[in-house]
């Protein structure tokens, strides 16, 4: 027996009458792309075990970060910093396109001289791989990230990892440098 679903019109499949439809919220795409990434590093751990499955998550997550930031600078939303500070309004304008829910947009940071400390206490990364137990052997991405984004913008890449989720430290503390390539 068919359902009636509620407050909804009809398809109609007619060319001349059809508009092309889309999901209401951007972050509903960004979800699914997040969501594919999980599943796509879960098949590569279980098919080539997770030294493989990290090797691959951070060179593909370098490239894609790296060509986020290009386009990004293309389009002429972001310039190339002067300052940490630049930098890091940098890290929120690529975070606002790559992620949703504001991840990582009104997380603490410090600065002091050219350097930077950020404190996450959210990643969606770790809560997909911790749901489905596969933390044991996983790298963090995040490094590959800031790497794509920093070689794009012609800084040389670097940061640390203080502490990590991953890690069972509760909360990631990243500090990273601003300094120019040829320095």
């Amino acid at each position: 027996m068919a359902r009636k679903v509620p407050n909804r019109r009809p398809i109609s499949l007619s060319a001349h009458n059809m508009s092309v439809a889309e999901f209401s919220a951007r972050d509903t795409v960004r979800r699914l792309w997040w969501l594919h990434d999980s599943f796509w590093h879960g098949t590569l751990i279980k098919e080539l075990g997770p030294e493989e499955a990290n090797r691959f998550n951070l060179e593909v997550s370098e490239k894609i970060f790296r060509m986020l930031t290009n386009m990004l600078l293309r389009e002429r939303i972001i310039q190339r910093p002067d300052s940490i500070q630049d930098l890091m309004q940098i890290f929120k304008v690529v975070w606002k396109n790559a992620f949703f829910d504001d991840l990582y947009i009104h997380e603490p940071i410090e600065y002091k001289g050219n350097t930077a400390v950020w404190i996450g206490t959210r990643c969606h990364a770790f809560d997909s791989l911790k749901r489905a137990g596969l933390l044991s052997g996983y790298e963090c991405g995040c490094q590959a990230l800031r790497n794509g984004v920093m070689k794009a913008l012609r800084l040389k890449p670097l940061h640390k990892i203080k502490e990590n989720l991953i890690k069972g430290d509760g909360r990631c503390v990243i500090e990273l440098t601003f300094e120019r390539k040829g320095k």
